[in-house]
């Protein structure tokens, strides 16, 4: 046993973080939302990681905040002045420019919940247990819970899981759109590994910035704003290393070798062909 708040493991091009408190069920702290972000820190920064997996050590992903650090709450009143200790916004897994995907092994709640939200695809296993929680805590929806998850599932559906505060099951999440697929718990992630394999190989860095700047842009925009911001960055990518070998790739009917993220916008050129 490790006392690595998030384990990582890299392999494929995909980096998997295992949020890594099991005794007490993976229960959100501020110095796990420390490690975790810069470990999503260190995954953007390093060329070798194309996609990022979050998952939980055991058999839960994060019921929500530790009940430890909930009762302190009780008894202040106030934010805990740690908060201001981490360096990254607590929205920070919104602004990765890298595919990211929850594997959901377990229960989550609360803030684990939204922490699940916040990546791009979700696998679960069956039946496990999910809830907003925060209405059955005395508290609003806290960390963005109100601006994802209707855009996730839509406004009547997410108001029913906010109010209630009721727990419901991965199986009806996937009803409802919330989870992507539910694979059996002893197959769970290497169904993940698999798909995040083939996006790495097979996938544009530049091109997934592009694509998770845009869906951001897009919640706020009008459709003319989307299409003319499609049209600059059309304009760029024309030129761009990536645009030149994933069409290469495809007529030579070969894997594509895309630039790291950072690289692959640049223009193309011979000498960096020959490099």
């Amino acid at each position: 046993m490790t006392d690595e708040l998030v384990l990582r493991e890299d392999r494929d091009g995909v980096a998997v973080l295992s949020l890594n408190r099991p005794h007490r069920r993976n229960a959100w702290t501020i110095p796990l939302q420390r490690r975790y972000y810069g470990r999503l820190q260190e995954c953007v920064e390093d060329g070798s990681v194309r996609c990022i997996v979050v998952t939980g050590a055991g058999d839960t992903f994060c019921p929500g905040a530790d009940t430890d650090e909930l009762q302190v709450y009780t008894q202040t009143g106030e934010f805990n002045p740690e908060m201001a200790e981490i360096e990254q916004a607590e929205w920070y897994p919104l602004t990765v420019p890298k595919p990211m995907i929850a594997a959901i092994n377990g229960a989550a709640a609360g803030f684990g919940l939204v922490q699940t939200m916040m990546c791009d695809v979700r696998f679960a296993v069956p039946g496990a247990r999910l809830s907003t929680a925060f209405a059955r805590r005395g508290l609003p929806a806290l960390h963005s819970a109100s601006y994802l998850l209707p855009r996730l599932i839509g406004g009547s559906r997410a108001a029913e899981l906010l109010v209630s505060g009721r727990t419901f099951t991965t199986d009806e999440a996937e009803r409802i759109g919330l989870v992507h697929r539910l694979v059996p718990r002893e197959t769970l992630l290497d169904a993940v590994h698999e798909y995040a394999a083939d996006i790495a190989q097979h996938v544009s860095p530049a091109s997934v910035q592009h694509i998770k700047e845009q869906l951001r842009a897009a919640q706020e925009s009008t459709f003319l704003d989307a299409l003319h911001d499609a049209e600059a960055r059309e304009l760029g990518a024309l030129s761009s290393v990536d645009f030149h070998e994933g069409v290469m790739s495809f007529v030579e009917r070969r894997p594509p070798a895309f630039a790291p993220l950072g690289q692959g916008s640049l223009p193309y050129t011979e000498q960096q062909t020959a490099t």
